[in-house]
C-alpha cells in the first residue's frame, strides 16, 4: 500500500509540478514543521508524512548550486529519518549527496554527512555498507584516519569482507601515529595468515610500521633542532652529534635514512612515507631527489 501510494504522489509530481520553488529558509536551513509537531498531528500518517521529506531532498538536490543549498539536503533527510527510524536508503542518499567540492580538495557539509551515518548505524548497526562510507568520510574529508581505520576493523568482521580493508587499517594506523595499534593488527594477521604470500606481505608489513615509528622519531628531533638553532639539520647524523637522537637509528628494511629538503625524514628502503596517497607531497619528493637534495653523512665541517 505505501508504495502505491508514493507512486502516485510522484505520478503527480511529474504532472503537476513545475521547477520546484525554492523553499522558505534561515541562514541556518530550510524552515520546516518540528518532529514532535508531526508525530502528534500526523501520528496515523507517518510514513507518507516520511516520504514527502524524502521526496524534498530529492527535489532539493535537483535544485541546488551552493554548499548551502546541497546542506538543506541533509535537513530534509534527518526530518525524514526522523519520522521513520527504518527508512535506510534516505540515510545513505542523504549521506553521499549532502557534501559538496569547493575545488583543492576543499569539502563542504561532511559533516552532516557522517552524522547521517551515524545515525543510520543506530538503527542498523551491521551495515556494512554505512560503516564503509563513515570510513570514507573520516579518512578523506576529516582526515581522521584513526576513527577511519576502527570503522575498518568493524567491517572486516564480517564474512567475504575483501583483505585489502585490513592492510589499509595498518596504514591508517601509522598515518594517525598509532604505530603501536598498527603493529598489534599486522603481528595479528601475519600470524593468523592461511598462506605464504599473506604471511610475507604481514611480515614486511610489520617492517615497515617499525620503520615509520623511527622515521616519526627523526621527524621530531629535526622540529626540536630546528626550534632550538634556527635551521634545519642537513643528514641524520647531525641530530645523532647534537644529541637529538640518542643513537643512529637502524632500518629494519636496511636502507639509509636521510632528511628532504622540506625537513621530513624519509628512508632509501622506501621513499614513500607509510601514509595516504598525497600527490602534492610525491611530486615535491621526485624534484627533491632530481634536485640532488639528499644527504646521508655528516657535512664536511661537522667535528
Amino acid at each position: 500500500m505505501r508504495s502505491v501510494v508514493l507512486c502516485l504522489a510522484v505520478c503527480a509530481i511529474a504532472v503537476m509540478a513545475e521547477k520546484p520553488a525554492k523553499p522558505l529558509r534561515t541562514k541556518d536551513g530550510p524552515i520546516l514543521p518540528r518532529r514532535e509537531f508531526l508525530e502528534i498531528v500526523g501520528a496515523a500518517q507517518k510514513p507518507l508524512l516520511a516520504d514527502f521529506y524524502w521526496l524534498q531532498s530529492i527535489q532539493q538536490v535537483g535544485r541546488a548550486n551552493t554548499d548551502t543549498e546541497y546542506r538543506d539536503v541533509f535537513f530534509y533527510a534527518d526530518l525524514a529519518t526522523d519520522l521513520d527510524p527504518k527508512f535506510r536508503y534516505v540515510y545513505e542518499w542523504g549521506a553521499i549527496t549532502t557534501p559538496v567540492n569547493l575545488g583543492r580538495d576543499e569539502w563542504a557539509n561532511t559533516d552532516l554527512s557522517s552524522r547521517l551515518l551515524s545515525k543510520g548505524l543506530v538503527e542498523f548497526p551491521d551495515d556494512r555498507r554505512f560503516l564503509f562510507q563513515l570510513a570514507y568520510n573520516k579518512m578523506t574529508y576529516d582526515r581522521d584516519y584513526k576513527t577511519a581505520a576502527d570503522q575498518l576493523m568493524k567491517l572486516s568482521k564480517y564474512p567475504e569482507t575483501p583483505p585489502y580493508l585490513l592492510q589499509l587499517a595498518t596504514r591508517l594506523y601509522a598515518q594517525a601515529g598509532s604505530i603501536d595499534m598498527g603493529l598489534q593488527l599486522a603481528q595479528m594477521l601475519r600470524d593468523g595468515a592461511e598462506d605464504d604470500e599473506s604471511r610475507a606481505f604481514y611480515e614486511h608489513r610489520i617492517k615497515e610500521l617499525l620503520r615509520e615509528r623511527l622515521l616519526t622519531q627523526i621527524d621530531e628531533a629535526v622540529a626540536a633542532y630546528q626550534r632550538d638553532r634556527g635551521e634545519r639539520p642537513k643528514a641524520v647524523p647531525v641530530l645523532v652529534r647534537a644529541g637529538y637522537l640518542r643513537a643512529m637509528p637502524v632500518d629494519p628494511l636496511e636502507g639509509q635514512f636521510f632528511i628532504d629538503r622540506q625537513g621530513r625524514a624519509r628512508s632509501t628502503s622506501g621513499i614513500y612515507r607509510l601514509e595516504m596517497f598525497d600527490q602534492t607531497k610525491k611530486d615535491e619528493l621526485r624534484e627533491d631527489i632530481a634536485a640532488g637534495g639528499i644527504q646521508f653523512d655528516l657535512p664536511e665541517e661537522m667535528p
